[in-house]
């Protein structure tokens, strides 16, 4: 009987193996044919590069299979970091919702000299099937090599750039920036790269004006900080002259920050570099030997390995130096110069007598002409160095009486680093 019981369980299961293997698949009779859309540009087969400001504007063919209903359809150009870590799962940004793309590039969006890649996403809302095309994109430097003009036009800053070619470029403040620059009077600009822990290390380009003063992004053309917040406390009246860091090194391929000085409203504030972690920002009025602010120092600086930074005040008609970094005296203050430092029969130091009216690096590396008006309105030329030995301290080079016409009255000069003239 077992047995029996067996083979009637065999049978039953094949009967029921049988019946399984000849069913019928039904399920795909009457499926419809959905609408492909198609997308395609010659564009996408290199990498595209933009310029800062420039307008991307990017047009791919659409095709439809089955249909040509636009209104169906929804576009999204989205950004994504394209290096080579980055694994594309957020967009960073949309920058676009229209078939046609039309974008300005803009500094606060694109990083110069980044790769993104750029995708094109177009869903059918009836269905929601989407299509892709992607884009390479680079964000080039327009301006990496020229000259950068700043121009006063009746009252109100704003900045030209000079190309390699000659052509020009106005208004490239004014086009991308909206804080208004009033009475325009310098740009600084730094050679060599600064880390001060506020932004990325680099170079540095501060424009100095009456209102809207500023540190300015030089690559991306756009502000970075107002003056204020380069000062670990704002200074009561904000009118800049000198914002800049000198250099122990006259190589260009070895030069690096020594010391930043700024002269606001006729005042010193210093800004220690180095190799410390913390942010640094331009300190507190600087004070004279005699611990007071009773000073006002002309628009100028200098500086080098033996004195960190120079600096001349009209009140009292006299140099001060300023040092890097030392407890005692705190490191900021105005010091005077030791007596070593100058010659009797050139000049003292710590005792000229006249009102500088301009100063600027001479032929001589590290070498400083400095050009002062006496009390009978007589142009004087002296000349001093911003380096010593325990050898040679002495620093003064030379007094002369300047035969210039119009010189008191200068609006605009220079001196020449190849050759020993002042241009003006």
């Amino acid at each position: 009987m077992k047995i029996l019981y067996k083979n009637i369980s065999m049978v039953l299961l094949s009967g029921v193996i049988m019946l399984t293997g000849c069913y019928k698949d039904e399920s795909t009779e009457g499926l419809l044919e959905q609408n492909k859309v198609g997308l395609s540009d010659s564009k996408t087969d290199e990498v595209i590069s933009v310029f800062q400001g420039e307008l991307l504007n990017l047009k791919p063919t659409l095709s439809q299979s089955m249909k040509n209903n636009m209104d169906d359809l929804s576009f999204q150009w989205s950004v994504y970091d394209n290096s080579p870590t980055s694994n594309y799962t957020l967009p960073r940004f949309t920058i676009g919702n229209e078939y046609e793309l039309k974008y300005t590039v803009s500094g606060e969006s694109f990083t110069l000299g980044q790769n993104y890649l750029l995708r094109l996403t177009v869903t059918e809302k009836s269905t929601g099937i989407s299509s892709f095309l992607n884009y390479r994109l680079l964000i080039a430097n327009k301006y990496g090599t020229g000259w950068v003009v700043l121009e006063d036009k009746a009252g109100k800053g704003d900045l030209s750039f000079v190309f390699p070619d000659y052509t020009v470029e106005h208004g490239i403040y004014t086009d991308r920036n909206t804080t208004v620059l009033t009475n325009p009077k310098k740009l600084e600009i730094v050679p060599y790269s600064i880390t001060d822990d506020i932004s990325a290390s680099g170079k540095r380009m501060y424009i100095l004006a009456d209102g809207g003063s500023q540190e300015y992004n030089f690559l991306t053309m756009v502000k970075k900080f107002d003056y204020s917040f380069l000062f670990f406390s704002a200074p009561p009246v904000i009118k800049p002259s000198v914002m800049n860091f000198t250099s122990a090194s006259a190589n260009s391929a070895s030069r690096s920050a020594n010391l930043g000085i700024a002269i606001n409203n006729g005042k010193a504030h210093s800004n220690l570099v180095g190799g410390f972690p913390g942010v640094k920002k331009w300190g507190d009025i600087a004070l004279t030997p005699g611990g007071t602010q009773n000073y006002n120092l002309a628009p100028f600086a200098s500086g080098g390995s033996t004195y960190p930074a120079v600096v001349y005040d009209n009140t009292s008609k006299r140099f001060f130096y300023i040092r890097g970094y030392s407890p005692t005296p705190v490191a900021g203050s105005l010091e005077a110069f030791p007596s070593a430092a100058s010659s009797e029969g050139v000049f003292d130091m710590n005792n000229v007598g006249m009102t500088m009216i301009f100063q600027d690096s001479a032929d001589v590396v590290k070498s400083i002409n400095a050009v002062m008006r006496s009390d009978d309105n007589q142009p004087y030329l002296y000349k001093y160095k911003t380096e010593s030995t325990s050898s040679a301290p002495i620093i003064t080079l030379s007094k002369t009486q300047m035969n210039a016409p119009g010189f008191l009255s200068y609006t605009a000069a220079a001196g020449s680093t190849t050759t020993p003239h002042i241009y003006y």
